[in-house]
């Protein structure tokens, strides 16, 4: 306006080759995971196989464990702990990677493995980040302590409690011996797989002495077998053996060092490398610039290839094991991938080639172009399969982002530390440093830094769609601080950096900084007025009159609103147009015009469906739900959330996923589904947390607290509302603090109902009385000022259920209590209170009780609809075979009790059979009276 418990899923995906030899090793690792070592290292030489070992054990003890999870983080492509951060949340389904500090991420990571339980989490490849990330391990061991981690590196982590386990060579067959060795073995099944159109000649005993010599040769390393097998049906094992020349033999003897296993792996790849013809070796040595996976249309554009060549071109490098098969991205694409060994060498071979500036220049201007289109369609139609294009290539955009700041920044800041060094006076730092990046600006290379400054705002102007929808939304925020310090000091384009400025002030709305939101979409606003980009103008209107919204300053938000409306009409932009009337909407709503504000939301769903934008359909469909909520229509508030959820979660918007599941939570609370409650909002703060709205996040944990004290559960709803209510006291904003207060008030009442079970009256009244306490002050207001709750939709709501929950406790009523003109259920109508009476207790009489809950769910379900004599005789005595006329008479009896219960003047009897009055609001309460109240005979 948290997640339950996350699937506990597998993520495996085992190669399609046969796992060959190795059994020992599985046992001994196995073992000691069997035994309680949670910290396992599998560590050797590189190309060792490590990888594959893990792989396998993973999904033998995925089978052999039954109920616990396991899953599988690559961390091949990491450089930096950040990167391991984002890898173990992606792998675990946890979206909390990029733009937070890395203490934070390490610590939220913690928290998401301590939850799962008992399970196995593979850490692969950390050789290259282990320095970095061997800290973050050692806090995620000690914060999951079910957890059980089998880490695969080329060196132990060294951290306390560790069991190393050191992988060698596959078993090799004696010197001058033929005999099926696992190195053998390996060797022979890789190359018949990849013969399988011609299989090769039967392992007769020359061969095989032939293939015991290779396998000797390469060591028993299982990645250099497997290459050496890829190239088997065009040169042969004795081709083979004649062209390994004096390479491995000069490394068989190597050193065990950090530089003797990359030169063992280098001389596998280089060798593979030299049985490349050139168009192929180009090929390989271009797709180094790629940081991920990437599409065949991508390494299309990298090659300045046609498409058909291309495919040629990767088709060779994937049949020679020098590209692997990577999993689709978000838009289903192929894809593939360079193991990172492969990658770095390619690399170095670029460079040698004089084409790294070349492939870098194509891979940026392929990513920008197709990013930005992907961002104006969204915008345009904001579709999913432009918002998964945009995922796809994520990966890729930051890198060009964080290149071009890179080479944006290099002159500027060696100018600035020049420009330092000869500063001595007082304040001389500062202006040597200004100086000197404008020297830097207008110097011979300051047009190519300008270039660069652009093109790293216009990639993460790109990426914002995805950022926005799915979080996390601090991701863009750091970078969009350096590239626009940059862009602004190198003079770049004015139309870039007012596009940059908007997307920052909208990432700070999202992170609660409204007042350095305000500063840039105010010179956005400026920028874009001055250069006549009517486009750009309009929509930084439509943010800026959502963040005077957010700061309730109602009269600004409505002008700029209105004024982003005419300018939408004008360029005619139906989603523009659409979200401004949406936006009207919810400030009428806010405003208590009822009416006005659901013919507003009513017009921008119209306009969303006929466009076909789910996601605005899926927000405005919330506030509609919100608003029928308010105005006592549940079942028309149900339909509308759970049609938004439907839409949002298809979407993949989580931020609007969560707050559409916080308001289906608090729509089960005031109807006295409470586990129901619990769930979704358990749920909303997990995908809030995730994708770090903040003020969303405390929102949804004043809501969870306040369901969980309705379920007596104190402590824990102590545990959610003491971090709501600090976060909300430093962001500011008066109703959304006083929502904190008034969610304590549940634990009041929670208090107040066990005092009084415990015979403590008076301690039952004090709770009580504080509960009411913070119900006047959220009606009253102060010193003349509007009340939070005639400000804050999200304060009446839990302010109408805590109202109706402690009048349901059955203490004296005071001022403020709602429910007077409602007819109240307990669960299972266990207890009713009828309008103006008093609770009447319904658990000895089976019949009426079921009767009045079957005639609630009919009024809601379908107002002014009778139940039939048969609906209601299944209802009142289920699984009983009655004669009709003895059935009548039940009903007619049970009837005539609830009438002198006090609902004579709301029971109907039409054509159709009983039915509740539609006029009359029926209310599910969470707190049963202590008693059996004054109406109990």
């Amino acid at each position: 306006m948290a997640e339950a418990a996350r699937p506990r899923r597998q993520r495996l995906a085992l190669p399609a080759s046969r796992f060959i030899g190795r059994e020992g090793e599985l046992a001994g690792i196995a073992e000691l995971l069997r035994r309680g070592d949670r910290l396992v290292t599998l560590w050797g030489p590189a190309g060792m196989g490590k990888t594959r070992l893990a792989l396998e054990l993973a999904s033998r003890w995925a089978g052999a464990q039954a109920g616990e999870a396991v899953w599988l983080c690559e961390l091949t492509a990491c450089r930096d702990l950040r990167a391991v951060c984002g890898a173990v949340a992606r792998a675990i389904g946890a979206q909390v990677a990029a733009g937070r500090r890395e203490a934070t991420l390490v610590e939220r990571i913690g928290r998401a493995l301590a939850a799962e339980g008992r399970a196995l989490l593979v850490l692969d490849n950390l050789e290259q980040v282990i320095e970095a990330a061997a800290p973050a391990l050692d806090a995620w061991v000690r914060a999951a302590p079910e957890l059980r981690f089998l880490v695969t590196s080329r060196e132990r982590t060294r951290l306390p409690g560790e069991v190393s386990y050191e992988l060698g060579p596959l078993g090799l067959p004696a010197e001058g011996s033929s005999e099926r060795s696992a190195a053998v073995a390996l060797f022979l099944d890789r190359a018949a797989a990849h013969r399988a159109s011609a299989p090769p000649p039967p392992p007769d005993g020359e061969r095989l002495a032939d293939v015991a010599a290779l396998v000797r040769r390469l060591e028993g390393i299982p990645l250099a077998i497997e290459l050496a097998a890829a190239r088997e049906g065009v040169l042969g094992v004795r081709g083979l053996l004649a062209r390994l020349g004096s390479r491995l033999d000069l490394l068989a003897g190597a050193a065990r060092g950090r530089e003797a296993r990359q030169a063992t792996l280098r001389g596998a790849i280089e060798w593979s490398w030299d049985l490349l013809d050139d168009r192929e070796r180009r090929a390989l040595a271009c797709c180094s610039v790629f940081r991920g996976p990437f599409t065949l249309e991508a390494a299309a554009a990298v090659l300045a290839e046609p498409d058909a060549v291309a495919i040629d071109r990767v088709e060779a490098l994937r049949d020679k094991s020098l590209l692997r098969a990577a999993p689709p991205g978000s838009d289903g694409a192929t894809r593939f991938a360079l193991y990172e060994g492969v990658r770095e060498l390619a690399a170095e071979k670029l460079a040698e080639r004089g084409e790294r500036e070349g492939a870098a220049e194509r891979h940026a201007a392929f990513y920008l172009a197709a990013g930005e289109a992907a961002a104006a369609d969204f915008e345009r139609r904001g579709a999913l399969d432009a918002l998964n294009r945009i995922a796809g290539d994520l990966e890729e955009l930051l890198a060009v982002a964080e290149g071009a700041l890179a080479a944006a920044t290099e002159g500027a800041l060696a100018a600035t530390a020049e420009g330092a060094l000869a500063a001595t006076a007082e304040g001389a730092l500062a202006a040597a440093a200004e100086g000197a990046l404008a020297a830097a600006a207008a110097g011979p290379q300051g047009a190519g830094r300008r270039a660069a400054a652009e093109r790293a705002l216009r990639a993460l102007c790109a990426v914002e769609p995805v950022l926005s929808t799915r979080g996390p939304f601090g991701a863009q925020l750091e970078l969009l601080d350096r590239a626009l310090a940059a862009a602004e000091q190198l003079a770049a384009a004015p139309l870039v950096v007012a596009r940059a400025l908007a997307a920052r002030g909208r990432a700070r709305r999202l992170r609660g900084q409204a007042e350095a939101a305000l500063e840039d979409l105010g010179r956005a606003r400026a920028q874009a007025a001055a250069l006549g980009a009517e486009a750009l103008l309009s929509g930084i209107v439509a943010d800026l009159g959502v963040l005077h919204h957010g700061r309730r300053e109602m009269e600004r938000a409505r002008e700029h609103y209105e004024q982003a409306l005419a300018l939408h009409r004008a360029l005619g932009d139906r989603r523009a147009e659409g979200r401004a009337l949406g936006n009207l909407g919810a400030l009428h709503h806010d405003e208590r015009r009822e009416g006005e504000a659901a013919g507003y939301y009513e017009r921008a769903i119209a306009i969303a469906a006929e466009i076909g934008d789910g996601r605005l359909e899926g927000i405005f469909s919330t506030n509609a739900g919100l608003l029928e909520q308010e105005r006592g229509a549940p079942a028309q508030a149900r339909r509308r959330y759970e049609r938004a959820a439907a839409i949002l979660g298809e979407v993949g918007d989580l931020r609007l996923l969560a707050i559409t599941l916080g308001n289906l939570g608090a729509l089960h609370h005031e109807e006295g589904r409470l586990a129901e409650a619990r769930a979704c909002h358990a749920r909303a703060v997990a995908l809030l947390r995730e994708v770090g709205d903040r003020r969303s996040e405390a929102i949804a944990l004043c809501r969870l607290g306040a369901a969980l004290a309705s379920l007596e559960e104190v402590e824990e709803a102590r545990r959610a509302l003491g971090p709501a209510e600090r976060l909300l006291a430093q962001l500011g904003d008066e109703p959304d603090v006083e929502l904190a207060r008034v969610a304590w008030g549940f634990v009041d009442l929670a208090l107040a109902q066990a005092a009084r079970r415990a015979g403590r009256g008076d301690e039952a009244a004090a709770s009580a009385g504080a509960a009411r306490g913070r119900i006047a002050r959220a009606r009253e207001g102060a010193e003349g000022a509007p009340s939070s709750a005639s400000r804050s939709d999200d304060v009446r709501l839990l302010l109408r259920i805590l109202e109706r929950s402690l009048a349901a406790l059955g203490l004296p009523e005071g001022r403020g209590e709602g429910g007077e003109g409602e007819l109240l259920l307990t669960e299972g109508a266990r207890f009713c209170r009828p309008p103006g009476g008093g609770w009447h207790d319904l658990r000895e009489r089976h019949a009426a009780r079921r009767l009045l809950v079957a005639l609630a769910e009919q009024q809601r379900r379908a107002p002014g609809r009778g139940l039939s004599l048969a609906a209601l005789q299944e209802a009142g005595w289920p699984g009983e075979r009655i004669l009709p006329g003895a059935a009548a008479n039940r009903i007619y009896v049970a009837m005539n009790q609830l009438r002198k219960l006090g609902l004579k003047p709301w029971l109907r009897r039409d054509g159709e059979g009983y039915s509740l009055d539609p006029a009359l609001p029926v209310h599910h309460v969470a707190v049963e009276p202590a008693t059996g109240g004054d109406g109990r005979d």
